[in-house]
Formats: structure tokens, C-alpha cells, sequence
């Protein structure tokens, strides 16, 4: 039979893997840590007890601080607070320095956490529940909302905008001999006109079009070569050809996946125009991790969902993204069917409740 320490070293491996970065390894450990704490009553009390520990060290600053790491340091005094009374003691010195550590790191953590490095090498970014407004070197006026980031390059010939990640409105110089063009891993926007909104993340690239028009075109259209006028790509009801670009007019948005294009479909420029300037979320029939992707750039902590489990669930309306946790409580009033838990209104989890 195990003894209290194999128990308590035992507890603080699962909390590690339930807290692993990689989705099939956390979903694994979600069944095995459920095994193991119903074989027997000592496993789910030390589980209780480490989190409770764990609550602790969260509270030292009044927000969480990585239960991963929090939980090896926990690891590590499991493994030594069980053998005599002298090492305890250094044990606990230790957990002390340690809480110390997390107090002085944890706002680089998070700032990690939230801005990868190609966020950092940016020419332009913005940060969680920020809103940055940038006239660029052509005149051009850009807006950058939550965490989000772009690379500007502009020559003789023309004018590009890579999207990073993020979402951008952008209000476009007059420039006839150079193009101004959008750039995403998923596709290519070329300003017709002048103002237009533009989000890419996890969950694809949606174009929203406030005045005049773009074209869009797939990565393989603009490498190969296929024209991007606007002169045949379009019909005026999102018809397009195999080579040219597709082109959006006013109060249209388009949606583009790792699949391809989506179908144009109408939106009203007036309450995207609204909602950028009140700084809201306005979303008509928009898949729900689409949402959950806006609000994740806003919020402060990360926020986790499973988007295969939840993309059924449709919304409409508007959300306040200066308040995520406001946001948050609204989307499940709506949809009871969704589960939120959360560590020090941080780390935050969305997933469907459990059957009945």
C-alpha cells in the first residue's frame, strides 16, 4: 500500500499533466487523474489537499500563477517533507522562496503567456483589453484591438499590412501606384477603396467590410499569379472564378479556414462601426469559438475552450470586451449548457456541462 508521500508525489504528477500544454495529453490525464482518485479516499484528499496549496501560493499576489509550475515546486517538497522533521523545515524555506519567486514572475509569465515571440517582433502591437490607434508612414490610419500584432513594409510599388494575429480596422490612404494589400497565412486582402476590419487567429481570417471594397485572394492565387482587379471575381453575389480574386463589397463579411473560402455573407457596417469605437464584440449567428477566440485577445489570463464541443452553439449580440468576465457571465446566462470554471478569474475554462 502506498504511503502518505507516494500519495502526495503521486497527486502533484497528475495536476502537472492536467495542466500539460498539449490537448490529447491534458484529455488523457482528465480520465486517469478520475481513475485515480476513485480507487482510493487518500487520493482525492491529497489531490484536495495540493490544491488547496496551490489556492495559496495563487492568493499571494490575488491572481493565479501557473498551477503547472506551482504544482513541480509542490512535487519536489513532496519528495522531501516526508523523510524527517529537519528537511521539512528546509522544505517549507523553500516553498516560502518559492511563493517570492512566483510574486516577482509572474507578470513576465503572463506577458509571455499572452504574447508569444512573434509578438514581440512586430512593428506594431497591442496588448490585452488595449486599443491602439496608429497613422501609418502613407497616411493610412490602422486600429489595433486586444492582443494583436502586424509587420508594415511599404516601397515604391506598394503597401503591405502583414497580419500577425488579431484584429485590425483600417482606413486606407488614396495611393493609386501602390496597391495596399492585407497579408494572413490564409489569404491576401487588396483595398479597392478605403475602410475595412480585418481578424485573424486560431480560428481563421474574417474580413468585415465598412465602405467600398476589397479583393481576397487564397495564397495559391497570389502566388500563381491570378488577377486581383476586381474585374472578375465577383458577380455581386460572391461568385467567383478559380483564379481571380473574390471581391467583397460594403456591409459584406467573408470567413476563410484552413478549407478555403467560406460564402459572402451580409453584415451591418453601422454596429461594426459602433462596435469598434464603444469597443464592444457585435457577432450575428457567429460560431461560439469565434467568439471565444475574440474575447480570449481581451481577456487577461488565458482562456481555454474546446472548440470541436462547442461549435454548434451559435451567437448573436453584442459583448463589452473591456469586461471579459462581464461577457463571460452573459454567454452563459444564455447558453446554460456551457461549464466556466475559472482560477483567480484568470485562467479560465469553457467546455459543455457534464450529461446528467
Amino acid at each position: 500500500m502506498a504511503d502518505s508521500a507516494d500519495i502526495a508525489e503521486q497527486a502533484a504528477a497528475w495536476i502537472v499533466r492536467l495542466d500539460s500544454d498539449d490537448e490529447a495529453e491534458r484529455a488523457a490525464a482528465r480520465q486517469g487523474f478520475a481513475a485515480w482518485t476513485a480507487e482510493d479516499p487518500r487520493h482525492a484528499e491529497a489531490a484536495a489537499r495540493l490544491q488547496a496549496f496551490l489556492n495559496q501560493v495563487q492568493r499571494v499576489r490575488g491572481s493565479a500563477a501557473g498551477e503547472g509550475r506551482a504544482a513541480r515546486a509542490a512535487l519536489d517538497a513532496a519528495r522531501d517533507g516526508t523523510r524527517q522533521a529537519r528537511r521539512r523545515r528546509v522544505a517549507t524555506r523553500v516553498a516560502g522562496a518559492l511563493a517570492m519567486v512566483v510574486v516577482l514572475a509572474l507578470p513576465s509569465w503572463l506577458a509571455v503567456h499572452s504574447h508569444p515571440p512573434a509578438h514581440w517582433w512586430a512593428d506594431l502591437r497591442s496588448s490585452g483589453g488595449e486599443w491602439s490607434h496608429h497613422t501609418l508612414s502613407d497616411g493610412s490610419q490602422i486600429t489595433l484591438s486586444g492582443v494583436s500584432a502586424i509587420h508594415w513594409r511599404v516601397d515604391d510599388t506598394s503597401r503591405v499590412v502583414q497580419l500577425v494575429r488579431g484584429s485590425i480596422l483600417v482606413d486606407v490612404a488614396k495611393d493609386a501606384a501602390r496597391p495596399f494589400d492585407v497579408q494572413t497565412p490564409l489569404g491576401r486582402i487588396r483595398a479597392l477603396g478605403t475602410r475595412f476590419a480585418v481578424t485573424y487567429d486560431d480560428g481563421g481570417m474574417t474580413l468585415e467590410m465598412l465602405e467600398s471594397r476589397v479583393a481576397v485572394q487564397t495564397p495559391d492565387q497570389w502566388r500563381g499569379g491570378g488577377g486581383i482587379d476586381g474585374s472578375g471575381g465577383s458577380d455581386g453575389t460572391g461568385g467567383r472564378s478559380r483564379d481571380r480574386a473574390l471581391v467583397v463589397d460594403a456591409g459584406q463579411r467573408l470567413h476563410v479556414g484552413t478549407a478555403g473560402a467560406g460564402p459572402v455573407q451580409p453584415m451591418d457596417p453601422a454596429r461594426v462601426e459602433q462596435g469598434w469605437q464603444r469597443h464592444q464584440l457585435v457577432v450575428d449567428d457567429r460560431p461560439l469559438p469565434e467568439v471565444l477566440d475574440q474575447l480570449a485577445r481581451h481577456h487577461a489570463g488565458p482562456l481555454r475552450f474546446d472548440r470541436e464541443a462547442l461549435a454548434s452553439i451559435r451567437v448573436s449580440g453584442v459583448l463589452p470586451l473591456d469586461d471579459t468576465g462581464q461577457a463571460l457571465r452573459l454567454l452563459q446566462r444564455n447558453f446554460p449548457q456551457l461549464r466556466m470554471r475559472s482560477v483567480a478569474s484568470r485562467w479560465v475554462w469553457v467546455d459543455l456541462q457534464p450529461a446528467s
